[in-house]
């Protein structure tokens, strides 16, 4: 999964200031706003973090162009962790 470039990319976020941008599907972006886990599927490849929930990590790649072009989404870093952890995830 490749999405982005790499994360010498910033953006300013609410929560967490300035943070590196990773990218990751809209139902990740969803889990930070319900608190509900949806799985999290997560690569580190080429310089940038990227993750997607357990429904599009099953998609073939001809289903992710389906869903569209906001299908992944920017999200800082500190967002990042977030979502992962409440997916029981750890990144350390």
């Amino acid at each position: 999964m490749r999405y982005a470039p790499a994360m010498t990319d910033k953006l300013t976020c609410g929560s967490h200031g300035e943070q590196d941008v990773t990218y990751v599907c809209r139902h990740v972006i969803e889990t930070l706003k319900d608190g509900e886990p949806r799985g999290f599927w997560w690569n580190f490849a080429d310089g940038a973090f990227e993750a997607v929930c357990a429904a599009c990590n099953d998609l073939t790649e001809a289903e992710a162009k389906e869903q569209g072009p906001d299908l992944v989404q920017p999200l800082c870093y500190g967002c990042f962790r977030d979502a992962a952890a409440l997916n029981g995830v750890d990144l350390d």
